[in-house]
């Protein structure tokens, strides 16, 4: 499958250098490398053109805004690459980002939009300081890690950028990016995520810039403001499929009840004064036939919480019915996770056996980290043998 790299870049004369140097130092070359400059003032037009004769393909325009930018690259991509790799210019891709990701879409048809875990760096291009602020909320972010998608996604934004998309360009045109300031990324992941369309490879593939000047740092209002418009946006495009999907209608049920629980900019209280003054609108018959509509029901909705109750705790307390619900959903995503890293890690495990360079290795004493059984959960020896493997030089892909 080709893919194209699009870029927007305005006003990041210091670090565009660095994204497109990591664009084109990838293990998995890019077979496009497009970059818009939106009207940038600092001198950015002068340092893309130094990359043209490395085949990066360049243009200015006026200043239109990331939305736009960003939908006219991927308009420029879909002219002969069926997948769209985004990197904001402040940011950078570790070396095997590409590599390790066009696999799934290879995989799943129906994968539309893909993430990775990623990298915090400052100004200067360091670690980004444990304890600041930033770097502390996606530590809270990255905490439900595991969790289904919808959920997650409903408590926050967590692969927090369009850097960390990867798309199919036809799914792209047909969801174009918003005219948002803040929320373009988060409205396509979280349809991506609400459509079952979304992957996650969990490997930090990706360095994610914090400085002074990143969009989001802003006052709250703007922010609240934008978030709601956004959760109406997204119910007004899914409300068509939610009757009759309902696998859909699990997973929205799941976002929504998770944004009270948002960790991000979304007031759910402001959200439901929203719906409910959209309900207001309608007429009293226009109600009656929603609730008409809903002639699916075969069971009482939350019966299973009344049958599961132990007949002490109030139904309702965190500490009681449903933090023991929660503990067990916990649980059994751990489970799941723990299950598939096992699963990866007994498929690398045969890709890497079957290899002569290991057969000869072994031979004299090498590769003991790859028949090691390093750490203590499924995950960690899936990550010690991943790293170790790569440290030897063997394609995983």
């Amino acid at each position: 499958m080709r893919l194209a790299v699009i870029i927007p870049c305005y006003n990041h004369a210091h670090y565009v250098g660095d994204a497109l140097e990591s664009v084109l130092s990838q293990s998995r070359g890019a077979d496009r490398v497009i970059v818009i400059d939106d009207g940038s003032q600092d001198g950015s037009p002068d340092v893309l053109s130094s990359f043209e004769s490395r085949g990066v393909e360049v243009s200015v325009q006026e200043n239109a805004g990331a939305h736009e930018t960003l939908n006219r690259l991927v308009k420029k991509a879909a002219l002969d690459c069926e997948l769209v790799a985004i990197l904001n210019s402040d940011d950078t891709y570790l070396p095997s980002r590409l590599e390790r990701c066009l696999p799934a879409f290879e995989r799943q048809e129906n994968l539309a939009v893909l993430s990775t875990a990623f990298e915090l760096m400052d100004d200067h291009g360091q670690e980004l300081d444990s304890q600041s602020s930033r770097a502390k909320w996606f530590r809270a972010a990255w905490s439900m890690r595991g969790r289904d998608f919808a959920e997650w996604m409903g408590v926050c934004n967590f692969p927090a950028t369009t850097s960390n998309v990867i798309a199919r360009t036809d799914y792209l045109l047909d969801n174009p990016f918003r005219p948002y300031r803040f929320n373009h990324d988060y409205y396509l992941l979280a349809k991506a995520v609400l459509e079952d369309r979304f992957a996650l490879v969990d490997e930090s593939l990706l360095r994610y810039r914090v400085h002074a000047n990143n969009t989001i740092t802003t006052a709250p209002a703007p922010l609240v403001r934008e978030m709601l418009h956004m959760h109406l946006d997204l119910s007004a495009a899914l409300a068509p499929e939610l009757k009759g999907n309902e696998g859909l209608r699990e997973r929205y049920a799941q976002f929504r009840r998770a944004g009270w629980e948002s960790i991000s900019s979304f007031d759910a209280g402001g959200a439901e004064t929203a719906f409910a003054e959209l309900a207001a609108r309608a007429s009293g018959d226009e109600l009656a036939a929603l609730a008409a509509a809903a002639d699916d029901v075969g069971d009482f909705p939350n019966r299973h919480l009344v049958n599961a109750h132990d007949g002490k705790s109030p139904v309702t307390a965190a500490t009681g019915l449903s933090g023991k619900l929660d503990d067990m959903r916990a649980e059994r995503d751990a489970c799941r996770d723990s299950l598939d890293a096992a699963r990866e890690l007994a498929r690398l495990r045969a890709l890497v056996g079957a290899t002569r360079k290991f057969a000869f290795g072994r031979l004299f004493g090498r590769y003991r980290e790859l028949v090691s059984d390093r750490g203590k959960t499924p995950r960690e020896k899936l990550e010690n043998f991943r790293t170790a493997a790569r440290r030897d030089g063997f394609d995983l892909s």
